[in-house]
C-alpha cells in the first residue's frame, strides 16, 4: 500500500514539472521574441543607412565628374567672353577714337600760313566781338604767298578791313540798330543809309579774325635768270 501511494504522488507530480518546464520554455521564448524583432529591425536600418550611403555616394561622383567635364569647356567659355568684351571694348575705343579724332581735326583748324614755296588758300571772316554788338561779318577766300604766323596774318587782315570801310561797301549789321553813334564834325560819319563807314578808336579793339587754311600747292621756282634775259632784252631794244 505504502508503494502504491508513492507511486501515484510521482505520477502526480510529474506532470506539473512539465508544465512548469514547458511554461518557462514557452515564456523564455516569448521573452526572445521582442529582442529578435529589435535586432532584426537594426539590421534592416543599418542596411538602409548603407544604401542611402551608396546612393549619395554615388551622386557626388557624378556631380564630381559633372563638374569636372564642365571644367574643361569653362576656359573656352571665358575666353570667348573675353574675347567678345575685348572685341567690343576695342571697337568701342576705336570709334570713339575716330570721333575724338574727327572732333580734334573740327575744332583745330589749320592755322600754318608758313612756307615761302607754298601757297595756301586761305578762308577768313572779321569778328566784332564787343558786348550786344557780337557780329561775324562775311566771310572770304584768298591765296596766301607770303610766309607769316597768325599774329601777322590777324594784323593784316584787321588793317584791311578798316581800309575797306572808307569803300562804302560794307552794310551796317541789323543788330547794330543806332551803332556807332555819329559824332559831330571833325570827326567822320561811322554810318550813312545803312553803310557801315568805320568804327571808334575805343572800339577797333573788339575786332577779332577767324580764319584757317583749307589746302596749300606748290609754287612753281621763280625764273630769275629768264626774268634777266628778258630785262636785258627790253634794254637792248631801247638802246
Amino acid at each position: 500500500m505504502g508503494s502504491m501511494n508513492s507511486s501515484v504522488e510521482e505520477s502526480k507530480d510529474q506532470p506539473e514539472n512539465h508544465r512548469s518546464s514547458s511554461f518557462m520554455r514557452l515564456f523564455g521564448e516569448m521573452m526572445m521574441l521582442p529582442l529578435a524583432v529589435f535586432v532584426q529591425g537594426m539590421e534592416l536600418f543599418i542596411k538602409t543607412i548603407q544604401g542611402m550611403q551608396r546612393v549619395a555616394d554615388d551622386g557626388m561622383d557624378v556631380m564630381a565628374g559633372g563638374t569636372t567635364e564642365a571644367a574643361g569647356p569653362a576656359p573656352d567659355r571665358q575666353s570667348d567672353h573675353v574675347s567678345n568684351t575685348t572685341g567690343s571694348e576695342t571697337g568701342g575705343v576705336t570709334k570713339d577714337d575716330a570721333a575724338t579724332n574727327l572732333k580734334e581735326k573740327i575744332n583745330m583748324s589749320d592755322t600754318d600760313l608758313s612756307g615761302k614755296d607754298t601757297l595756301k588758300l586761305v578762308r577768313y571772316k572779321i569778328l566784332f566781338i564787343k558786348r550786344d554788338y557780337e557780329t561775324a561779318f562775311p566771310e572770304r577766300e584768298e591765296l596766301v604767298a607770303d610766309s607769316m604766323d597768325a599774329t601777322g596774318y590777324t594784323a593784316w587782315k584787321i588793317a584791311e578791313f578798316i581800309q575797306t570801310l572808307g569803300r562804302k561797301k560794307t552794310e551796317v549789321p541789323s543788330k547794330w540798330k543806332s551803332y556807332p553813334v555819329n559824332l559831330d564834325p571833325p570827326e567822320p560819319p561811322y554810318r550813312e543809309n545803312g553803310i557801315l563807314l568805320g568804327l571808334p578808336e575805343e572800339d577797333k579793339k573788339y575786332l577779332r579774325v577767324y580764319f584757317e587754311v583749307l589746302d596749300r600747292y606748290d609754287r612753281e621756282e621763280a625764273k630769275y635768270e629768264q626774268q634777266q634775259i628778258n630785262v636785258l632784252k627790253e634794254i637792248r631794244d631801247r638802246i
